[in-house]
């Protein structure tokens, strides 16, 4: 019984620390050859979406999933971000708060919707790294 408890709690710890949602379709097994564009996020501002953009492309190749041009990738993935602007005096900081994303086949058909939440306000470097290992571990 104590075992039970000790998995049941330790479960709920990691998963509570889980800040993205992924929900795939079975299209998605289909795809083949698995070839993927990541066009730059739509943000308030374009260096935040084209940082997450390169950040999810190296977590990508990393693991070893297949990254194309748009002319001959199979599978699009589209997002965006929403940020937040507050400061202290007069200072204006911008807090990228969450992102999500969508996966196409090149026949428009859905094959992932996914978010993140940044509820630990990190830097958008290390969020996109932790919810690019999460997607790309979707593809392979």
């Amino acid at each position: 019984m104590r075992c039970v408890c000790l998995i049941a709690f330790v479960t709920t710890i990691l998963l509570a620390g889980c800040n993205s949602d992924i929900v795939t379709t079975s299209y998605l097994k289909e795809v083949n050859p698995k070839c993927v564009y990541i066009a730059p996020l739509q943000s308030e501002s374009p260096q935040v979406g084209q940082v997450i953009r390169d950040v999810l492309e190296r977590e990508f190749i990393r693991r070893k999933v297949a990254v194309c041009d748009a002319a001959s990738a199979t599978v699009l993935i589209t997002g965006a971000t929403f940020t937040t602007t507050g400061g202290e005096s007069g200072s204006n900081l911008e807090a990228c708060e969450s992102v999500s994303v969508t996966a196409k086949d090149i026949n428009n058909r859905v094959l992932l919707s996914a978010s993140y939440n940044n509820s630990g306000r990190d830097t958008v470097s290390r969020f996109a790294k932790r919810f690019g290992a999460a997607l790309a571990s979707r593809f392979r």
